[in-house]
């Protein structure tokens, strides 16, 4: 069987009995004309009246500058399904066109952005190229003020939980408005301390108003039918939004049943007996309704619905519940559309889905009460199953299947082809690193110990060429912790290996030293593991300036790989013994080393290898004083590694033609350069880009710092 999905507008990973994995993802984009930001999603067409709240903040936007210094302020609070949500997007949409640099859009909550994300949607909208976001939250917000300085913008921030997540974040403009939205007011209680802040509370839709919601829903003459059923209906909905926008819905599907049949539904969970609270109150409302839908949906669609509340990370497609059911995804995707109609499910662009935390909640309890543990955990461990082989194939398809791992990816993805290009590999990774250390985390609390390593393993192709490092180190703990919970040496062998890299990245090399040295113990007389061990101490020992004790470390690797007949093994360490030797000066032997990994490569798919070994020929030639060949070296590898998204080798070429065009005087662009570089290397989260971004300030004649 051959499981394909065809189409550009996001990548999947097609995961049941297979026997050909293929991820499809979009093109590259062609260069667009530069566009106004309008991040904030469009109001729903049955948005229903807060005109009074409105006018309020369209008041507030009128306001002239006088001597402010800051952006205008609107606070929205209200209990939960009180339609926040639904009126920041109204006003936006109302307000937009008087904001011409901009309506910027961020989603917190439980399961929405980090500060960090959306520090860098912010800066994204602005114009900054992705490759020059810093990596910190501190540094990512202090750019945003620097770019925001006297534009006009909208930025909305919604369910903010901490009111930091918005003050780091304002727009450094008088002539800019903030929209944020909290369930209670308190939350923002910093917000309200430095400035003038209009509280905009929102209370229940009015009778009149909720008909108003239902009419537009299910049309004017049914409403006028049965008046007097729907504003029992209203109230019975606690004048929430959110309930009776899911209610009118249901009854939109149903237009020959009578709305009074619904209100005696709902007439017996009016009261909720187990708590007295508005908030409680207003929770017991919508979950008897959601009560009400759930009952009507097919049992297929039931059953999906009950699966959804397993699932963990931000977001979710249709494929990870086709493997979770064991079913075609053609049929999932019809269960899923059933969930989308009623309201329960939202739709996004790019085949994402993403849930409302009060049906993550509903969801749960209803697969308490019919699932059971037992079947919800299988669920979960199918879904762990789907990320795993997703992360194997896109593993695969970057570096080939003969570079060691403890795991063999034939025991995951038996003899299946992966016909997957490296950049939408490591464009898919990218796009799931969220969810995928989210999954190694469930699986580590489910004592899957084995797929947790197999997880951090797969994913180490994304953290190499990408370097997320606080990312990294996580995911890496948890490997870690699993491997020596399981008792398997290789795995925690090679699992400290691939962590120490993340640390030697960080410069905090007395704890890559800590690990290597006990993944050394643990290698024992496993020839390939123990050769790997050399190699990444190495590499840390090249980092800290000691080359000849490195150069020691990579000819034991090499000798190993030699022995072992490993062609790639070989080519690799045959390019770290001529990184050694460059940086001892011995510069027409290390160019042997790297010729001699070219010619063992030849006619292979190790594109990732040959990328290290020209990047390496040229700081080489370049240290040598061949500047020409080394300019024409390192502008192959900012070529290869743009087009294949490696942010890693790309900082690194971008830093050799700084250096080289210093070099021949000419400063503007090796400042370009540097200041390119600098942003990659932030990135990532290296200590490196500091330094790098303060000489080229200085270089620029600017003060070394900010």
């Amino acid at each position: 069987m051959r499981n394909e999905v065809s189409g550009t507008a996001h990548s999947v990973v097609q995961a049941g009995v297979i026997n050909s994995v293929i991820l499809s993802g979009a093109p590259a984009d062609p260069e667009l004309p530069q566009l106004v930001s309008a991040q904030a999603p469009r109001p729903p067409e049955t948005y229903t009246n807060r005109d009074e709240e409105l006018a309020r903040v369209r008041e507030l936007a009128g306001t002239p500058l006088g001597g402010r210094t800051g952006p205008m302020v609107a606070a929205v609070h209200g209990m939960v399904g009180m339609g926040k949500t639904a009126f920041l997007r109204q006003a936006a949409w109302q307000l937009g066109e008087r904001y011409p640099d901009g309506v910027l859009h961020v989603q917190y909550g439980t399961e929405g952005n980090s500060p960090g994300e959306a520090a860098a949607r912010f800066l994204a909208a602005l114009g900054v190229p992705e490759s020059r976001i810093p990596a910190s939250f501190e540094a990512r917000g202090a750019l945003f003020r620097s770019l925001s300085e006297g534009l006009r913008l909208l930025a909305v921030f919604d369910d903010v939980r901490d009111a930091a997540q918005v003050t780091a974040l304002l727009p450094n403009s008088a002539g800019s408005l903030v929209l944020v939205s909290a369930g209670r007011q308190e939350i923002l209680a910093e917000l309200y301390q430095d400035r003038e802040v209009l509280d905009v509370a929102l209370e229940p839709l009015r009778v009149e108003h909720g008909i108003s919601l239902v009419a537009k829903v299910c049309g004017a003459e049914r409403v006028a039918a049965e008046r007097a059923a729907v504003v029992e209906l209203v109230t019975l909905c606690g004048g929430l939004p959110l309930a009776l926008g899911v209610a009118a819905a249901w009854l939109k599907a149903r237009p020959h049943l009578e709305v009074g049949e619904l209100v005696e539904d709902l007439r017996e969970t009016d009261l909720d007996p187990g708590d007295p609270s508005t908030e409680r109150s207003a929770r017991a409302k919508v979950f008897a309704m959601f009560d009400r839908v759930y009952d009507d949906l097919s049992e297929s669609a039931r059953r999906l619905y009950r699966l959804l509340s397993v699932l963990v990370g931000a977001h979710f497609g249709v494929e990870v519940l086709a493997a979770m059911l064991d079913q075609p995804v053609r049929a999932v995707r019809r269960d899923l559309d059933e969930l989308c109609q009623t309201g329960m499910v939202q739709a996004e662009p790019g085949g994402v889905h993403r849930l409302h935390r009060l049906v993550r909640v509903h969801a749960l309890r209803v697969a308490e009460v019919e699932d059971g543990k037992a079947e919800r955990i299988a669920a979960l461990r199918q879904a762990v199953r789907w990320w795993l082989i997703g992360a194997a194939a896109a593993d695969v398809a970057v570096h080939g299947r003969q570079p060691l791992r403890v795991t063999d990816p034939a025991s995951v993805l038996d003899d299946t082809p992966v016909a997957i290009p490296a950049a939408t590999a490591l464009a898919w990774l990218r796009r799931e690193q969220t969810n995928l250390v989210d999954i190694m985390a469930a699986a580590a609390e489910q004592g899957w110990h084995t797929e947790v390593c197999q997880l951090f393993e797969a994913t180490y192709t994304l953290f190499d060429a990408t370097k997320p490092l606080a990312t990294w180190v996580r995911a890496g703990k948890l490997a870690v912790d699993s491997a020596v919970l399981l008792g398997n040496a290789g795995f925690e062998a090679r699992c400290r290996c691939l962590l120490a890299k993340a640390y030697q990245e960080l410069g905090r090399f007395a704890e890559a030293h800590e690990h290597l040295d006990r993944a050394r113990e643990l290698a024992g007389d496993w020839d390939r593991l123990l050769g790997s061990v050399e190699d990444f101490t190495g590499n840390v020992l090249l980092r800290e300036g000691r080359a000849e004790q490195a150069l020691g470390r990579f000819r034991t690797a090499l000798e190993i790989n030699e022995r072992l007949g490993l062609t790639r093994g070989t080519a690799l360490q045959s390019m770290m013994v001529g990184r050694a030797l460059g940086a001892l000066g011995r510069y027409e032997e290390a160019l042997l080393a790297f010729g001699r990994s070219r010619e063992l490569l030849a006619g292979t798919d190790a594109t990732s290898v040959l990328l290290k070994v020209q990047l390496s020929a040229a700081v080489v030639l370049a240290a040598s004083g061949a500047d020409r060949a080394a300019e024409h070296a390192y502008a192959e590898v900012l070529a290869t590694a743009e087009e294949r998204g490696a942010t890693a080798p790309a900082a690194d070429a971008l830093l050799g033609l700084a250096e080289l065009a210093e070099r021949r005087a000419d400063r503007a662009v090796g400042v370009e350069f540097r200041e390119r570089a600098a942003g990659m290397f932030e990135r990532m989260g290296s200590p490196r880009a500091a330094t790098i971004a303060r000489v080229a300030r200085q270089l620029a004649g600017l003060p070394a710092t900010a």
